[in-house]
């Protein structure tokens, strides 16, 4: 009888559990994992807010050259071409590529906003194709120049420029591909994209779907649907030392090498070696007893992953310093000590000499 009346108990206590927590819990009794279906994402239609984000920052170029000149009228015909810049901070400093500017006379700068003022060269680096100029003007939006911002192939990028001078034009694309060269420029690392780049866009920013800058758009490049924006990564480095002493410095050892590709070679001296191809008369790898045909399988130390590898590698070195160079020559392991010179700077030609 007593087990009867427990049981009761109970029975009728699970039954006001179960009415109170219907009363004032119902979520608690519904099914843990919900068979509804999610609504899906609401898809992007505009990325206007990107655009709006950058577009102060990009500048039209205006380069003024002197044709043709009359001195008997005392008279000359002038040219004027254009190209676009990225305004990289509030003091002034604008990122462009070095063809825009090449030959210049005067170098007139256009805002977004309608102002406009004349710009002074700070320095230019053809052997990368970049050039810094300087505005003074108050009030300035500018991108900043970021080292290593993730970017993959088929992430959405915008070029925002000035083609054709009918004002600021934004394209849209995904990324292709990174790291590519064309043996165009010395030191190369573009960033290939499918975003349409038009004459004049060259110098204007490549930028993420943040309004991160990415690259500077080099519309020289453009073919057959592809576009081509050479990397912050490069460019941070060199735009930093020209505008702290307005050149680049780079360390130099005086010799051309290529990576070997014969099969038979490579798989004796190692996938990494590379031949002399070339040596500068009276340079740091003539001074050091480098000769051509020695196979380089190490620098410091360290294999070599490309001929342009080597290059960047070698231009880090700071001039004055020594470089231990690991070389077979007739089968013959030895270690050169190279003492690395400033690169020759021959071809950095003044803007207003060149094409004259």
């Amino acid at each position: 009888m007593r087990l009867i009346s427990f049981l009761m108990r109970s029975l009728f206590m699970g039954m006001v559990a179960a009415i109170f927590l219907f009363l004032f819990f119902p979520k608690l009794l519904g099914p843990v994992i919900s068979n509804e279906e999610k609504a899906p994402p609401e898809p992007i239609t505009t990325y206007s807010a990107v655009i709006e984000q950058v577009a102060d920052s990009v500048v039209n170029i205006r380069r003024f050259n002197i044709a043709e000149r009359n001195r008997f009228l005392n008279s000359a015909k002038v040219s004027m071409t254009g190209g676009s810049g990225i305004i990289v901070s509030a003091t002034g400093y604008i990122v462009t590529n070095y063809h825009v500017i090449a030959g210049a006379e005067e170098l007139t700068i256009e805002l977004n906003d309608g102002r406009a003022t004349i710009a002074e060269v700070v320095g230019f680096d053809a052997a990368s194709d970049l050039a810094v100029l300087k505005i003074n003007l108050e009030n300035l939006s500018f991108l900043s120049m970021q080292a290593e911002l993730p970017v993959t192939t088929g992430d959405v990028v915008f070029a925002v420029g000035y083609p054709f001078g009918v004002g600021q034009v934004a394209t849209m694309g995904i990324v292709s591909g990174m790291g590519k060269h064309f043996r165009l420029a010395e030191y190369e690392d573009y960033i290939l994209t499918d975003s349409l780049s038009i004459s004049g866009n060259s110098g204007g920013p490549l930028v993420s779907a943040k309004g991160e800058l990415l690259g500077i758009v080099s519309s020289r490049l453009s073919t057959s649907g592809y576009s081509f924006a050479i990397s912050t990564d490069l460019a941070m480095d060199i735009v930093e030392q020209i505008v702290a002493n307005g050149r680049v410095v780079r360390g130099w050892l005086g010799f051309e090498g290529a990576q070997v590709v014969d099969k038979a070679a490579r798989d004796k001296y190692g996938e990494s070696s590379h031949i002399v191809i070339a040596i500068t008369p009276d340079g740091p790898a003539e001074k050091a007893g480098m000769m051509q045909e020695d196979i380089i399988v190490s620098v410091e130390g360290n294999p070599i992953e490309t001929a342009i590898s080597l290059r960047k590698r070698i231009a880090s070195y700071k001039p004055g310093s020594t470089v231990e160079m690991g070389i077979i020559r007739n089968d013959t392991e030895m270690t050169l000590s190279l003492i690395v010179q400033e690169r020759p700077t021959s071809i950095n030609i003044p803007p207003a000499t060149l094409n004259r």
